[in-house]
This record gives structure tokens, C-alpha cells and sequence, in this order.
């Protein structure tokens, strides 16, 4: 039996970007709608974001404009997730955070701003990837639809 323990086992280090790559899924929701799924980082208090496929591209458009001009004072119902990352977006001690949805259980994205810009070059660069793979999906009602056409 060993006299040590380590006292960083629960402490993630990995970059926002590294945490992107090994989660972003394109799915379909229970409701049949295509959604991208991602997290940007790890542990207590973090979550994935999950929004529409066709919501993505401005999303990403509206982060972009904030590693550009900078991030507003702050300032709920029911939004799109631009519209709330536009609402919800701020910085706290060199951390931005942000949400994509409001309500219970929402999670917010928190990002380094050291990091920020990395992100969203990332974020970005998979625009068409999640558009072509959430195109791709079908719900099971479409199909059924498709095929007796």
C-alpha cells in the first residue's frame, strides 16, 4: 500500500481546444432535430454546449466578433444560442464565459482569454463539417416520409 497520494488526480489540464476535439458530436436530439455537442472544458461546475446544427454558424460568428471588438458589460427568455451568448457573455479574472441556452441545469462555456481566440479559430474551422454531418442525419420520421415519395 502506497504513502502517497496525489493531490492534483481531479485537476483537468487540458487546453479548451484539446477538450473541443474529444467532444464535439454532431447528433440528433430526442426531438429529431440535428444538434452539435460540445464541451469546453472539464470538472464541476462545466457542462457541454448543445445547440441547433443551424444555429451553429452564427454562433460562431457572434463569439468571432467578440475576440474582435472586445467583450460588453453585462446585461433571459427564450433566445437563440447567439442571442444568448450576446446576453450571457463576460470576463471574470482572464476567464469568458458563456452560455448557449438559459434556464436550469444551463451551463456555462468557460474559456482562458488567452485561449479565446484559439477556440473559436477552432470553433470556425468546423462550421461545415457539423452543417454537412447534421444535413446528414435523418430522423426516423423523415425517413419515412422520404421513402414513400
Amino acid at each position: 500500500m502506497s504513502d502517497k497520494t496525489n493531490i492534483f488526480a481531479n485537476e483537468h489540464n487540458e487546453s479548451p481546444a484539446q477538450v473541443i476535439r474529444q467532444t464535439m458530436a454532431v447528433s440528433l436530439s430526442d426531438l429529431g432535430e440535428s444538434v452539435i455537442t460540445f464541451a469546453t472544458n472539464r470538472g464541476k461546475g462545466s457542462g457541454a454546449q448543445t445547440l441547433p446544427v443551424d444555429e451553429f454558424r452564427e454562433y460562431v460568428e457572434t463569439l468571432e466578433g467578440y475576440v474582435k471588438d472586445g467583450i460588453p458589460e453585462s446585461e433571459e427568455e427564450l433566445l437563440s444560442a447567439s442571442e444568448t451568448v450576446r446576453r450571457t457573455i463576460k470576463q471574470e479574472d482572464g476567464v469568458i464565459s458563456f452560455r448557449v441556452r438559459s434556464g436550469k441545469g444551463a451551463k456555462p462555456a468557460r474559456v482562458t482569454a488567452d485561449d479565446f481566440s484559439e477556440v473559436i479559430e477552432l470553433l470556425r474551422s468546423t462550421v461545415d463539417s457539423v452543417e454537412a454531418a447534421g444535413a446528414s442525419l435523418v430522423a426516423p420520421a423523415d425517413a419515412d416520409a422520404d421513402a414513400s415519395e
